[in-house]
């Protein structure tokens, strides 16, 4: 029987993780959640984090019920942190990494599991669609693909998925500019950060419209999208889904 997992290394994440979550977890046996108390991405601040381990859990187990599989641990990095579900489900013949700011488009999640089991690669780029302070502004054509889709069976191969235009939703500078401010400071890329400007200032908070990559990208300018194309319906639930711009 093919088991199919997915997974989430999660320190924050209240704004979105349980339409994350809600995105994916009809398509998976389980959802796990790689919890860390502390960042692993190399950075760690003394400034308490928003989200705390109880408001976690409680937000997840609303969203995965009996799928939900949490896991407490600490780790040196963030590669080793993802690295770990492997070791919790060495039998999973599709394991699916979701952040907390990840919304699958429908029919994605099915797309994925059908790539996975194809027998091609054991790795899978997919494509993203990254939000900019709402819902409303996007950036449509970052050609960094991330994997999010891996056949741990398979010994090695690396595709870029064809998805026929579906997408990740990924929320991640669509938050409150209160948690942006905090998520620098444990960020992977903080030493990558451009040194032109002051990111978060004249960048993030003043909702600039081009050039608005943290690191830099010059193909991230926001376009006027309507998301109701690229997002779940349940989406038009969520608290920000009527803000132009999320304070």
């Amino acid at each position: 029987m093919t088991k199919i997992i997915a997974y989430c290394p999660l320190l924050y994440g209240s704004p979105y993780l349980a339409w994350s979550i809600r995105s994916v977890i009809d398509h998976v046996d389980a959802f796990y959640v790689l919890y860390s108390p502390v960042g692993a991405h190399g950075h760690r601040t003394d400034v308490p984090c928003p989200d705390t381990h109880d408001q976690l859990f409680e937000i997840t187990l609303s969203a995965a019920g009996s799928k939900l599989r949490w896991i407490d641990g600490e780790w040196p990095h963030e590669g080793a942190q993802r690295e770990a579900i492997f070791g919790l489900v060495p039998d999973a013949d599709v394991v699916l990494p979701v952040d907390y700011d990840e919304i699958h488009q429908d029919g994605l999640t099915d797309a994925l599991i059908k790539a996975a089991l194809s027998g091609y690669a054991r790795t899978y780029r997919v494509p993203f669609r990254h939000y900019w302070r709402s819902f409303y502004k996007c950036f449509l054509h970052d050609p960094a693909f991330p994997v999010r889709v891996i056949a741990p069976k398979m010994a090695g191969g690396e595709m870029t998925i064809d998805t026929a235009g579906l997408a990740v939703n990924h929320l991640g500078y669509a938050i409150p500019a209160s948690l942006m401010r905090w998520k620098w400071l444990v960020h992977g890329h903080k030493n990558e950060l451009r040194r032109d400007c002051d990111w978060f200032t004249d960048v993030y908070e003043a909702n600039r419209q081009y050039d608005c990559h943290p690191v830099g990208m010059d193909s991230w300018v926001a376009e006027t999208v309507n998301p109701w194309q690229y997002m779940p319906a349940f989406m038009r639930e969520h608290p920000y889904a009527e803000y132009e711009v999320i304070p």
